[in-house]
């Protein structure tokens, strides 16, 4: 008997967002968050996610307002700049990583932020397992957690021939 390991990629389907605030479970420790907006820079138009504890308390929140000069709010006060150009492509696709000491926020594959401020120690002691998308969230089309998760598989066969 032959064994064998497979690493597979793992392609998740989008998923659309719940209307009204509906609390995901969602474990942003283990998983990056992938969401998707066709927002144009300049509509006006806001990613909102709302984070939560296991135990449905509230930590903080994400938002990225497309104004003409893009902005976001990560614990801090105020709206911000990116410090880094977005990606031209009005299709975004934005993967939001928690790590113990910064959040990361990639658009369309390209790092936009590194955001590891201060006022963000209380949100990184805590487990984000739930998410929210605001009700005023008005450029989330869909989310999924972010692809590319190798999963290692073992095959067991003793006598398999691959057609060529």
């Amino acid at each position: 008997v032959e064994e064998v390991e497979v690493e597979v990629e793992v392609e998740e389907d989008w998923m659309d967002v719940k209307e009204g605030g509906v609390l995901i479970d969602y474990d942003l420790e283990t998983h990056p968050l992938q969401i998707k907006t066709d927002s144009a820079v300049g509509s006006n138009e806001k990613l909102n996610v709302l984070l939560y504890t296991a135990a449905y308390k509230y930590i903080g929140n994400i938002s990225v307002l497309f104004y003409s000069t893009p902005k976001y709010y990560i614990c801090t006060s105020n709206y911000t700049p990116f410090p880094e150009t977005l990606p031209e492509e009005q299709d975004k696709v934005w993967t939001i990583t928690k790590t113990d000491t910064a959040w990361k926020v990639e658009c369309n594959g390209v790092e936009v932020l590194n955001y590891s401020g201060s006022n963000c120690a209380t949100t990184w002691s805590q487990n984000v397992e739930q998410i929210k998308f605001s009700r005023y969230d008005t450029a989330t089309d869909a989310y999924r957690q972010q692809t590319g998760s190798n999963v290692t598989v073992t095959a067991r066969n003793s006598n398999l021939s691959l057609a060529e």
